[in-house]
C-alpha cells in the first residue's frame, strides 16, 4: 500500500483521540473510509484495557448483519492486542438490546424471543395475510401498516417524511390492523421493525424499566447513528440521562434512510443536545484516491443538508507514495442502449486486462428502469455478473426454504422459520395459512406445538395437509444440529427441495453452495445465507477456510462475478473501479423524490455514498433517450450532474484500451 506509515501514524492519532475520549459523551463524525470502525475497535479494546466489565459495555449497530461483521471486528482486534474478553461485549442491534431489557424486566409478551420480520416476510406473511383477512388489495395493506410503523418510529402519526396516502387511513382500518397485529405477533413471536424499541422505550418513560439498572450498562457505543430515527434517539438519551458515557459515531453526509424515518439531524444536534460532548471528526480517507475523493466532495459542498456539520474529506493517496490520483470519467450517451453496452465492454475489458469481476461494481438509483438493460447486455457480452441483491437464490422461495430449515436448526423456537416452511410449499396459499393461524388464536393453541405434537381436531382440510407436508420435514431437521457440516447434509436438503419444490430447483441451490466448502457448518451457512454484503461474506469464508486449514481459492471465496446492486445496497462496500450509470433527473433525484428539497438533499447524499464505494476509478454517465413504461423518453441530465468536478463528454463506446490501462495501473498502486 502507498500510503506511508507517517499518514498511518497521523490519521490513528486522530482516531485513538476519538476512542479515548474520557467525556461522558463523545460524538465521532466520520467521513466514508476514514476509519470508524477501526475507532470503535479501539474504543472497546481502551475500555477493557481501564477495567471496564465487558457484560457492562454494549455496542450498537444499524442492522443485523453490520452488528454481526462489527462483532468479528471488535473480537479480533481484542485478540490482536492481548485482550482475550472481547467476545465477551456485547454487540448487537438496538432492537437486540431493547430485546435483552424487556426480557430480563420480564416483559415480553411473546411465546419466544420475537424476531423482526425483515421487508420480504412483512410482505409475504404479515401483509398478505392482513390483506386476506380484511379483503384488501396490497397497496392498501402496504399503505395502512406504514402509518403504523411511521408512529412508531417516531412518535407522530403524521411526522416529517411521511407521505398520508390518498385516500387517507381511516379509523375503521386502524382498528383493523391494531386488532389483527397484536395476535398475529403473538403467534408468529415475532415483530414488525421499531416495535421492540418503542415498548422498551414507552416502558422506560412510564417507570416500568430502568434500562441502565437491567444491564448494569457502564458504557454504550452507537455506530451509525445518523441512521436512528427519533424513538431510537429518545432511547439512546434515556439511557444518556440515566448517566451512562455514550460514545455515537456516524455521518450526517451518509444519511440516506429517511424511508425509515432516519435523519442526519441526530449526529448533528447531538452536542446541541449534551454541551459538554467531546468532538471528533475523522477527514482522511483510506479507501477513495484523489479524484474520486475530490468529486464526492465538491457533490456534497453543492447540495449541503440543514445543519451539516463542516467537514472535508481528503484521500491520503494524494500524500502516499507514490501518489494516486485515481480516475473519474463522466460520460453521456445518446441512448440507454449504448450507456448499457458501453459498461458490459468496459467490464469484459478490465477482467481481460486482469481486474477480477468482484472489484468491478455496478450501482443503479432506479432498478426497473436500468437493470433488465444492463443485465441483458452483460449477459450477452459473456461477462459473468451477479443480479442485484433482490434476485438472489435466498430471497427466491427455494433459498428462503433452505434457510428457513438452517434458522430451525439453529433456534427450535424460531416461529418465523416454521411459518416459512410451512407456506412455502407450492400449493399451500395465505389463506390455508391464515385459517392455521386462526386456528391457533381461536382454540388457544401454540403454533410451534403444531409441528411437533399430534394435530388438534379444529385442523382439517388443506390446513391438515399443508401441515403434514411441513411437519414431514421438519421431522428431518429436527434431528440435525447446527454443528453438522454441509458435506453431512448436503443430499438431504437437496432431497427436501425435490420433495417440496420439484428436481428442477435443486440447480439453483448447487449453484448457491458450489464455491463452499463441505466442512462448513449449518450454522455457518445460515450466517453466510443472511450476510448482506459482500465484504461480511467474504470475511466469514475467510474464517472458514482457516479453520479447516484449507487454501483460500486462487480465484477468491466468492464466486467471480461482477456486482450489480442498488445504491442503498451498497452502503457498507467498496470496489476497485465503479460504475454509477442513469445519471439523470427523473433518475435520481427521480419523480418521487423531487417536490421534497429534503429528499432532494439526501438524493445527493446517496450519490456521494455511491461514489465513495470506488477505490481506483469511478464512472459516471447518463442517456438522452431511455425506453420507461414501453416509450422511448428524453432524459435529461441530472441536477447532481455540474457538481462532478468535471464535464461530462459524449462518448461512443466503453473504455479504450490506453484508458483500461491506465485504471489497471491505479489499481496496482492501491
Amino acid at each position: 500500500m502507498p500510503i506511508t506509515p507517517l499518514q498511518v501514524q497521523a490519521a490513528q492519532a486522530i482516531q485513538h483521540a476519538a476512542a479515548h475520549d474520557n467525556s461522558a459523551q463523545i460524538r465521532l463524525v466520520a467521513g466514508p473510509g476514514t476509519g470508524k470502525s477501526f475507532s470503535i475497535e479501539e474504543r472497546v479494546l481502551w475500555l477493557l484495557q481501564q477495567g471496564t466489565n465487558p457484560h457492562r459495555l454494549a455496542v450498537v449497530s444499524f442492522t443485523r448483519a453490520s452488528s454481526r461483521e462489527l462483532r468479528d471486528r471488535i473480537q479480533r482486534y481484542c485478540i490482536q492486542h492481548g485482550q482475550q474478553n472481547g467476545d465477551q461485549v456485547a454487540v448487537s442491534t438496538l432492537h437486540s438490546l431493547a430485546l435483552r431489557m424487556l426480557r430480563r424486566a420480564g416483559l415480553l409478551q411473546y411465546p419466544a424471543n420475537p424476531l423482526v420480520l425483515d421487508s420480504w416476510e412483512v410482505e409475504n406473511i404479515f401483509d398478505a395475510e392482513f390483506g386476506h383477512v380484511r379483503h384488501l388489495g396490497k397497496r392498501r395493506t402496504e399503505e395502512i401498516r406504514r402509518e403504523h410503523e411511521a408512529l412508531w418510529s417516531t412518535g407522530q402519526r403524521n411526522p416529517a417524511g411521511y407521505a398520508p396516502p390518498d385516500p387517507p387511513i381511516t379509523d375503521p382500518e386502524r382498528a383493523a390492523f391494531i386488532a389483527f397485529h397484536g395476535p398475529t405477533t403473538q403467534t408468529y413471536a415475532c415483530v414488525l421493525p421499531g416495535e421492540i424499541v418503542r415498548q422498551c422505550l414507552g416502558h422506560t418513560v412510564a417507570g416500568t424499566l430502568d434500562p441502565v439498572a437491567l444491564l448494569h450498562l457502564e458504557h454504550l457505543i452507537v455506530d451509525e447513528f445518523q441512521d436512528l430515527n427519533p424513538i431510537d434517539l429518545q432511547f439512546v438519551d434515556e439511557v444518556i440521562g440515566r448517566g451512562v458515557p455514550t460514545f455515537v459515531a456516524g455521518d450526517d453526509d451518509q444519511s440516506i434512510y429517511s424511508f425509515r424515518y432516519a435523519s442526519p439531524a441526530g449526529i448533528q444536534n447531538f452536542v446541541q443536545h449534551h454541551a459538554q460532548a467531546g468532538q471528533h471528526t475523522l477527514e482522511d480517507c483510506f479507501r477513495c484516491t484523489t479524484s474520486i475523493a475530490g468529486a464526492a466532495h465538491a457533490l456534497i459542498l453543492a447540495n449541503p443538508g440543514p445543519g451539516r456539520i463542516p467537514k472535508n474529506l481528503v484521500s491520503l493517496y494524494g500524500g502516499s507514495a507514490p501518489p494516486v490520483q485515481g480516475v473519474v470519467q463522466r460520460w453521456r450517451f445518446g441512448t440507454a442502449a449504448n450507456e448499457s453496452e458501453a459498461i458490459a465492454e468496459s467490464c469484459r475489458a478490465l477482467i481481460q486486462a486482469g481486474v477480477p469481476a468482484r472489484d468491478l461494481l455496478i450501482l443503479l438509483s432506479n432498478q426497473r428502469l436500468q437493470s433488465r438493460s444492463i443485465t441483458d447486455t452483460l449477459a450477452a457480452r459473456g461477462v459473468p455478473f451477479e443480479s442485484p441483491q433482490e434476485d438472489s437464490f435466498t430471497d427466491s422461495k427455494v433459498g428462503r426454504f433452505v434457510v428457513a430449515m438452517l434458522r430451525i436448526v439453529c433456534d427450535m423456537h424460531d416461529y418465523v422459520a416454521h411459518r416459512l416452511v410451512l407456506g412455502l410449499r407450492p400449493g399451500v396459499g395465505v389463506g390455508t395459512c391464515n385459517s392455521i393461524r386462526e386456528a391457533v388464536i381461536a382454540n388457544q393453541l401454540n403454533y410451534r406445538d403444531l409441528f411437533y405434537q399430534p394435530l388438534p381436531a379444529c385442523i382439517a382440510g388443506r390446513a391438515l395437509t399443508a401441515l403434514t407436508h411441513a411437519r414431514a420435514v421438519i421431522a428431518v431437521v429436527a434431528v440435525w444440529q447446527r454443528g453438522d457440516t454441509l458435506g453431512q447434509r448436503r443430499n438431504e436438503i437437496e432431497q427436501l427441495i425435490t420433495n417440496t419444490f420439484g428436481a428442477g430447483s435443486v440447480p439453483a441451490w448447487q449453484t448457491f453452495v458450489q464455491s463452499l466448502p463441505d466442512g462448513i457448518t449449518l450454522e455457518e451457512l445460515r450466517d453466510y445465507a443472511w450476510a448482506e454484503t459482500d465484504d461480511q461474506k467474504n470475511d466469514l469464508l475467510s474464517r472458514i477456510f482457516a479453520r479447516l486449514n484449507l487454501p483460500l481459492p486462487a480465484v477468491g471465496v466468492l464466486p467471480a462475478r461482477v456486482r450489480m446492486m442498488t445504491m442503498h445496497g451498497a452502503k457498507g462496500l467498496s470496489a476497485k473501479v465503479v460504475f454509477i450509470p442513469g445519471l439523470e433527473d427523473d433518475i435520481i433525484p427521480g419523480p418521487r423524490r423531487q417536490p421534497y428539497p429534503a429528499l432532494v438533499l439526501e438524493a445527493a447524499r446517496l450519490l456521494y455514498v455511491s461514489i465513495t464505494r470506488a477505490r481506483a476509478a469511478c464512472i459516471l454517465s447518463y442517456a438522452q433517450t431511455r425506453m420507461v413504461n414501453g416509450l422511448f423518453s428524453r432524459q435529461h441530465p441530472s441536477r447532481f450532474a455540474v457538481s462532478l468536478n468535471g464535464a461530462f463528454g459524449g462518448r461512443q463506446g466503453g473504455l479504450t484500451a490506453a484508458e483500461v490501462q491506465v485504471i489497471v495501473q491505479q489499481v496496482q498502486n492501491l
